[in-house]
């Protein structure tokens, strides 16, 4: 015969047995969603815009670099180039840089790279490359 002491000790142990295996499950879910966020994380950060017209003859393509770490992906810069080469290069040209910009990963901030170019014809020479002014400094006389 099953007595009501008996039955309020078995529900305790029902219940805290429940708790427990809640408490796991939240673990696991936290677990879950870290990895899915870092997998992520990973599969998107290392994605190209393609090959984007701009003005008339000019092109643009920006990559974001997935690999972990600090500093400058030169992998990422070079995969931008190749990407464009072979652009130019189904038109039967050669890339011309217009613009550079790459932007350093940083803890919590992917890095990126950003070129701008066109496709001009093959033998051109080669010229020295021209970096923006940081500064433009205005002079105006009275």
């Amino acid at each position: 015969m099953i007595n009501e002491s008996s039955l309020s000790t078995v529900f305790l142990i029902n219940s805290e047995s429940q708790l427990q295996n809640k408490a796991i499950a939240r673990k696991m879910n936290r677990a879950y969603s870290l990895v899915f966020t870092i997998a992520a994380l990973m599969f998107t950060g290392c994605q190209s815009t393609g090959v984007i017209p701009m003005d008339q003859d000019s092109y643009m393509i920006g990559k974001k670099d997935g690999s972990p770490g600090i500093g400058v992906s030169l992998s990422n810069k070079a995969e931008v180039y190749r990407e464009a080469n072979t652009f130019c290069q189904t038109k039967g040209l050669e890339v011309m840089t217009l613009h550079v910009t790459t932007t350093p990963s940083m803890p919590a901030q992917l890095g990126s790279t950003e070129l701008q170019f066109k496709c001009v014809p093959s033998g051109g020479t080669a010229r020295p490359f021209i970096k923006d002014p940081d500064k433009i400094i205005e002079i105006r006389n009275r």
